[in-house]
């Protein structure tokens, strides 16, 4: 059962009997709280993070209040509900009910991935959060919630139990994007069927879900494709003024260090081209100081040969040597002006 369901089944077994009058036209606020809380107040279909979203009756009647028959909709993809006739197609009821289930699956287990959010500097921190860790995952356990379970033992850090839940949530039954998701920490992108990585990417193609795309080609190490997947769904969303969405995907992708496997896509190029300086400079920006220096050393007699003043300056800082780096400079300065040439236009 996939974490989708199980949300969906467990939310409508919170509720005391069912509703079968018809006259309610409005959702009691508990109700629609809860819906907005497992949704993550955000639609779950465009999943633009910002958006002024609203609880919509899937099967368009306001009086039936069941939380299984709640999504959470912006205003431009509700609107797309409620189509009728011409070019344009509906999004139809089924629909609906599968965007919202892959949504629950993907915001509850993201949540159950999540750090800890007692403040560090408490003084029971370690106490509490070893006893409610202890009690979430008993939790989990005595309901049979192996997806949740794997993804808190991911939190933890314990790859061992993360291991032993992810092979029986796998087993249990799991969606594309959580046996992806799962796959992809364990290291074992391997393991992933191509089947199952090409119908996630058309899935998400479709929707035009580029920043979902950014992280599934993050999650098979194809990180060209991520950063390219996210930047263009930043720009989308600085377009259509979500400017919130922008940054919380772009800050995502960065923390995820798809910026670090790039510089190391462009070290592996330089080498191939053999190109010194652009080496060089991925190692220094990737923060590998010690391998910059040796490549330093390795390369002095190629990088004396350039001539090129700017490498044979950090040459000279890690061969120590003051004086022939102040020389450098003072050569440099000497070479630099910001005088416009004779004849040259100059704005007034």
């Amino acid at each position: 059962m996939s974490i989708g369901s199980a949300v969906t089944k467990r939310l409508v077994s919170e509720i005391m009997g069912n509703q079968t009058k018809k006259t309610r036209t409005t959702i009691p606020a508990p109700m629609a709280a809860k819906a907005l809380f497992f949704s993550d107040r955000t639609c779950c279909v465009c999943r633009v993070k910002g958006k002024s979203v609203q609880v919509h009756h899937i099967d368009d009647d306001p009086a039936n209040n069941r939380i299984e028959n709640f999504a959470v909709l912006c205003l431009e993809c509700h609107t797309e509900t409620q189509v009728s006739g011409g070019f344009r197609r509906k999004l139809d009821a089924d629909q609906v009910i599968l965007y919202r289930n892959d949504w629950l699956a993907i915001v509850a287990r993201e949540r159950a991935s999540s750090p800890m959010r007692l403040p560090e500097s408490s003084p029971e921190h370690d106490a509490v959060e070893i006893e409610l860790a202890t009690s979430i995952a008993e939790i989990y356990r005595d309901r049979e919630e192996y997806e949740l379970l794997a993804s808190h033992y991911i939190q933890l850090g314990n790859d061992e139990l993360r291991d032993k839940y992810v092979e029986l949530a796998i087993e249990q039954g799991v969606d594309d994007s959580t046996l992806i998701f799962f796959r992809s920490v364990q290291g074992k992108a391997e393991l992933i069927p191509q089947s199952v990585i090409e119908r996630r990417k058309k899935t998400l193609e479709g929707r035009k879900d580029f920043f979902s795309l950014g992280r599934l080609y993050r999650e098979i190490g194809e990180f060209r494709l991520a950063v390219e997947a996210t930047c263009k769904g930043a720009q989308a969303a600085i377009r259509n003024g979500n400017i919130f969405s922008a940054a919380f995907h772009l800050k995502e992708m960065v923390e995820a260090e798809s910026l670090e496997e790039l510089f190391v896509l462009a070290l592996d190029e330089a080498e191939r081209e053999g190109d010194l300086w652009w080496q060089y400079r991925c190692l220094q920006e990737l923060g590998w100081e010690s391998e910059a220096d040796d490549f330093l050393m390795r390369h002095r007699k190629e990088i004396e040969q350039t001539g090129e003043p700017q490498f044979l300056e950090v040459l000279t800082i890690a061969l120590g040597d003051t004086e022939e780096y102040l020389a450098l400079r003072k050569e440099e300065a000497r070479s630099l002006s910001a005088k416009p040439e004779p004849g040259e236009n100059i704005g007034k």
